[in-house]
């Protein structure tokens, strides 16, 4: 079997490594942004998807790793099989969906700042931003806490 590695390869081609781990959604997007970045300027200058991609993600993101961050927190002194099952929802609902997500958002937000520099960009940045160091700060509180 030969895989087509060129860059120019389309996502209709058949690609089971991309179905199996989803990143095709990924790629399709990076594909579309290409295609994006080569209109016009004023057709460029009115496309904000990237930056409600951005926007979503971050928010979700925030929301996910202070929640985790402020019950671990409230939950600090607990001790036995509840403290297990806690730090486990707070290691895969805070830390690794949340920072994914954030490190997806912070993509999606520089995407829609090169294409057009609209403000949904620079804040989809800060707030992207934010949610990667709260997801980073829940891992020091699990280690201090």
């Amino acid at each position: 079997m030969h895989i087509d590695s060129s860059p120019n390869r389309r996502l209709d081609e058949e690609d089971s490594i991309g179905k199996v781990t989803g990143f095709f959604l990924f790629r399709g997007v990076v594909n579309g942004y290409n295609d994006d970045k080569d209109k016009a300027e004023d057709e460029r200058k009115n496309i904000k998807k990237y930056g409600r991609i951005a926007f979503i993600l971050s928010i979700i993101s925030l929301i996910l790793s202070i929640a985790c961050l402020i019950f671990r927190l409230g939950s600090y002194g607990m001790v036995g099989i509840n403290n297990v099952a806690f730090n486990i929802f707070y290691i895969i609902g805070g830390i690794v969906i949340g920072l994914t997500l954030g490190l997806y958002g912070f993509v999606f937000s520089v995407m829609q700042v090169r294409l057009n520099r609209k403000s949904i960009g620079i804040i989809s940045i800060i707030i992207s931003i934010l949610s990667i160091l709260s997801a980073i700060f829940l891992v020091v509180a699990l280690f201090v806490f």
